[in-house]
């Protein structure tokens, strides 16, 4: 008698994430950002997409980010369990020769079984370390106005320096959207007290 044994998904606790900067995507790795992307966009975890992606937007999505990354102007942190992705975040050095101290942060996201357990902390402090290595001192975003991802960019000390009303449409709904920034070292104290 053959028995198929399913696997199941450890508890978010149970596994320790590690945390890496992707230097390059395979396509395991790839597919791995995609499908966390895509377990986020149900609950509202992601701008960008209404509907996971399909097949075709998952390649066009891991191409982009691979030019990216061999570009240079942009790293990707990847947090893994060893037994699925856990979180990703993008972040992006400006190119403009006076602007260089300014980051930006994109596609931030936490695998929803793993909200609530001290993941985004320990991902912020990698970018923290990352943005001294690379000499950024403002870290920006924008995230759609009254979303979970803003109250906690809010909370973690992003202030809006900006609200643009047509931000976002979702199923044909416009959305304000808010451009929020904070200085690295102030992230950092507010990490440290954490």
């Amino acid at each position: 008698m053959n028995q198929t044994k399913q696997r199941e998904t450890p508890p978010a606790r149970a596994l320790p994430v590690s945390l890496r900067w992707l230097r390059q995507i395979d396509a395991d790795t790839a597919q791995q950002i995609v499908e966390l992307i895509n377990s986020t966009v149900e609950d509202g975890g992601t701008l960008g997409y209404e509907r996971v992606m399909t097949p075709e937007q998952g390649v066009e999505f891991s191409l982009s980010l691979q030019s990216r990354l061999q570009e240079g102007g942009t790293h990707a942190l990847l947090g893994s369990n060893g037994y699925e992705p856990v979180c990703f975040v993008m972040l992006s050095q400006s190119g403009m020769p006076n602007c260089r101290h300014i980051g930006n942060l994109s596609k931030g996201v936490v695998h929803p079984r793993h909200r609530g357990h001290g993941v985004v902390p320990r991902a912020f402090r990698e970018i923290v370390v990352m943005a001294r290595t690379l000499g950024i001192e403002l870290l920006t975003l924008d995230v759609r106005e009254g979303s979970r991802a803003h109250r906690l960019w809010s909370t973690l000390g992003f202030a809006s320096f900006g609200v643009l009303n047509d931000y976002a449409r979702v199923n044909g709904v416009s959305h304000r959207g808010h451009y929020m920034v904070q200085r690295v070292d102030d992230l950092a104290a507010r990490l440290n007290a954490l």
